[in-house]
C-alpha cells in the first residue's frame, strides 16, 4: 500500500524517514505525471493529475542526491509551507519520498511566474503594479506575523493565477526568526543592505526591488559585468535614482513607496502590513479590481446579450480580489510582525 501523507489545514507534521517504502510505481499508480511547468537548480515541477478524482495539481520532483549538504532546504519547505494556509501562498497538499526523489504535491498555479510576465511585457502600469504589491504584501504580512522570513523573494518565486493574482512559492530558504540572523542567502539583485544581520525586513526590501522593476523594467542597482561585490556595494550605499525618461510618467506617490521600501535602514523601512495599507497600494488595487469587474460584466453581456449572472461576477471578483482577512480570522491591519 502506498504511503500517502496528506497535509491537513494548518497542521504540522514530521518529515518522513529516508527509508520510505514508496516507489516510483506507487506514485505513478496514484498520479498521472505530465508536462514540465517549471524547473530550478534542485527540482523540476510537473503538472500531475490524481487518478482517483481527476484533480489537476502540480508536483515538485526533487532529486535527493542534489540536496546532499542542503537537506535543511527540504525540511524547511515541508515544515513551513505545510503549516501555512493563505490565498496568496501556494498550498502544499501532500508529499511522498522514494529512495532517490521527493515529490511535493501542490495546487497548480497555471499562469507561469512573474519573471516570465516581466520578460514578456517589460514593465507594467501603476494600477497592475499596485495590485501585485498588494498581493505580495498580504502574503508577507501573513508569514511575518508568524515570525517567518522568506529570504528569497523574487519574480521567479511569485506565481500568477489565471485571474492575474500572485501567489508566493518556494520556501526552501525560509526560516523562523526570533532574533537577528547572520546567514548569507538569497539572490544578489534582491538582497537587502543589512544581509549580514537581518530580520523579516529583508523581504520588504526585495518587494521594493520588484516594484521598481515592475514600474520601469530594470532593477535599481546594477553592476558592470554582473560583478557581485560591486552590486553589494551599490546596495549598501542605497543611492536610489529614478532615471529619465523611464520614470518620467510615474507618479510621485509610486516613487515615494519605492523609497519607503528601499530604505537602507531596516528600522525605518515600511513593514509588509504598512505597505498593504499604503494609500497608493490601496488606490491602485481598488482601480484594478473595479476594472476587472467592469470588463467581466461587459464580456458577459456581449456574449449572451443578457444581464450577466451576478453570482458568477461575485465569484470572479472574489478570486481576483485580495483577501481581507487571514484564515485564522485575524484582521490584516491588526497583525504586528515580531521583528527583532
Amino acid at each position: 500500500v502506498m504511503v500517502h501523507k496528506e497535509i491537513q489545514h494548518r497542521t504540522s507534521f514530521d518529515l518522513p524517514s529516508d527509508d520510505s517504502s514508496v516507489t516510483l510505481a506507487d506514485i505513478e499508480h496514484f498520479y498521472e505525471i505530465g508536462r514540465v511547468v517549471g524547473d530550478g537548480n534542485f527540482a523540476v515541477v510537473r503538472e500531475c493529475c490524481r487518478r482517483d478524482n481527476k484533480q489537476t495539481l502540480a508536483v515538485k520532483i526533487v532529486e535527493r542526491s542534489k540536496l546532499i549538504g542542503r537537506e535543511h532546504m527540504m525540511q524547511n519547505e515541508l515544515s513551513l509551507l505545510g503549516s501555512l494556509c493563505h490565498p496568496r501562498i501556494v498550498r502544499l497538499l501532500a508529499h511522498h519520498h522514494t529512495h532517490t526523489h521527493s515529490y511535493l504535491v501542490m495546487e497548480l498555479v497555471s499562469g507561469g511566474d512573474l519573471f516570465e510576465a516581466i520578460s514578456e511585457r517589460g514593465k507594467f502600469p501603476e494600477g497592475e503594479s499596485g495590485l501585485m504589491v498588494s498581493d505580495v504584501s498580504e502574503a508577507l504580512n501573513y508569514i511575518h506575523c508568524k515570525s517567518i522570513v522568506h529570504r528569497d523573494l523574487k519574480p521567479e518565486n511569485l506565481l500568477v493565477t489565471p485571474f492575474a493574482c500572485l501567489r508566493l512559492a518556494d520556501f526552501g530558504l525560509a526560516m523562523v526568526v526570533t532574533e537577528p540572523v547572520f546567514t548569507i542567502c538569497g539572490t544578489p539583485t534582491y538582497v537587502a543592505p543589512e544581509i549580514l544581520c537581518y530580520s523579516v525586513a529583508v523581504d520588504v526590501w526585495a518587494l521594493g526591488i520588484i516594484l521598481y522593476i515592475l514600474l520601469c523594467g530594470f532593477p535599481p542597482f546594477r553592476s558592470r559585468d554582473r560583478d557581485q561585490e560591486e552590486l553589494f556595494q551599490l546596495i549598501k550605499q542605497g543611492q536610489l535614482h529614478f532615471l529619465s525618461p523611464y520614470w518620467d510618467p510615474i507618479s510621485e506617490e509610486a516613487r515615494g513607496l519605492v523609497r519607503a521600501l528601499l530604505q537602507p535602514d531596516p528600522t525605518v523601512r515600511l513593514t509588509a502590513e504598512q505597505t498593504l495599507m499604503h494609500p497608493w497600494v490601496k488606490a491602485m488595487a481598488s482601480i484594478c479590481r473595479q476594472r476587472a469587474l467592469t470588463d467581466t460584466t461587459q464580456r458577459d453581456t456581449a456574449a449572451t446579450g443578457a444581464e450577466p449572472d451576478k453570482s458568477r461576477l461575485v465569484q470572479r471578483l472574489i478570486q481576483t480580489n485580495a483577501a481581507k482577512t487571514v484564515p485564522d480570522k485575524t484582521p490584516v491591519h491588526k497583525c504586528t510582525p515580531s521583528n527583532p
